[in-house]
């Protein structure tokens, strides 16, 4: 057996991979509670087009799901096709995130609404960066 072989993840490792999609759904639909139940912050964005969008819970969920089963799919492809596929996930997932803080930044309506929309892209980041990152193969 080559080292390549046994420095990717187990079939185990990788179907545990589930969990860091949904722990990060649960971390931003807390977020999304919190401040739109608890605080009473309207969770508002400028969409395309410049028109404003509520941010449900239902949108919170879906994109959370889709955002982290597309990084599930980015950290596949890299195990599969890169020996330093640990790496590599950790700068493209930062770079992606550091990225993705523009949308709320610029279109969150109003200051208490950017802050929480920040907050959950934070909850999101910190939730999958390290979690895929954990089971990617090694360097």
């Amino acid at each position: 057996m080559s080292n390549t072989a046994t420095a990717s993840p187990t079939r185990q490792q990788a179907r545990g991979r589930i969990v860091y999609p949904l722990a990060a759904t649960a971390a931003a639909v807390i977020v999304w509670l919190i401040t739109h139940s608890a605080l009473d912050i309207d969770l508002k964005a400028k969409a395309a087009g410049g028109d404003i969008q509520e941010i449900g819970l239902p949108m919170v969920i879906v994109v959370t799901l889709l955002v982290g089963f597309a990084a599930w799919g980015v950290v596949a492809v890299l195990d599969r096709k890169s020996s330093s596929a640990r790496t590599l996930w950790t700068v493209i997932a930062s770079a992606v995130f550091v990225v993705s803080l523009l949308g709320p930044a610029g279109s969150g309506q109003g200051g208490s609404a950017k802050v929480a929309l920040l907050c959950m892209h934070l909850v999101v980041a910190l939730v999958l960066i390290p979690g895929f990152a954990r089971t990617a193969r090694k360097d």
